[in-house]
């Protein structure tokens, strides 16, 4: 498990970082999302939801490392792995379609060129090969490091659940817990001087 977020940032400050930055990035996507709908008539709505939903998640979390509160922590780090996985198979998606639909691009940049532009279908093929491998391997080294974050995230949250376990305990490590029993009532043996002499002479003394 790791002990550094980047190998020099404790967890907290780290988690900290990271979900002050989620959440103001989150809200500056949903707002512009919403201008563009509104502007260009282009319906976003659903990732003007997505980014508002992730705003929420990132302010969860940052409630949760200033109040050290575990469980948002957790909801946020929940969110931060769902977001990587997406962003994974994302990721391969396009680097296979990429390649898939090279010619085709290639042939429609060749036809729509400006006339002034020299540039063939293999040139164009071969400036889009490096281009394409040049965003694959950038989408790589962001899942990465994305990878490291959820890391240290879920880092900090177990590290979170152990201190709020800890500090639960008692000082001596025991729980005392007491019942009540109630007093015993004692019956006391009825004496002998309070048997009749009567029947007492009649049961142990014989007659004459």
């Amino acid at each position: 498990m790791l002990n550094k977020c980047c190998c020099c940032i404790d967890l907290r400050t780290g988690t900290l970082i990271l979900a002050g930055f989620g959440t103001l990035s989150c809200m500056v996507n949903a707002y512009r999302f919403l201008k563009m709908e509104e502007e260009l008539g282009i319906n976003y709505v659903r990732l003007f939801r997505y980014y508002l939903l992730a705003a929420f998640a990132n302010i969860a979390g940052l409630y949760g490392v200033i109040k050290k509160n575990a469980y948002f922590v957790k909801t946020y780090s929940i969110f931060y792995w769902a977001q990587l996985v997406v962003g994974f198979f994302l990721a391969i998606a396009f680097s296979v379609l990429a390649f898939y639909f090279d010619k085709d691009i290639c042939k429609e940049i060749v036809e729509s060129k400006p006339p002034d532009v020299e540039l063939d279908l293999e040139q164009c093929l071969e400036m889009y090969g490096r281009a394409a491998v040049a965003i694959v391997v950038l989408l790589g080294i962001t899942c990465l490091i994305n990878l490291h974050f959820c890391m240290a995230v879920w880092a900090y949250y177990k590290e979170l659940k152990n201190e709020n376990q800890y500090e639960s305990i008692p000082e001596n490590g025991i729980n005392d817990y007491y019942t009540s029993v109630p007093n015993p009532s004692v019956s006391l043996p009825q004496s002998y001087e309070s048997v009749p002499q009567d029947d007492f002479r009649k049961s142990h003394i014989p007659e004459h």
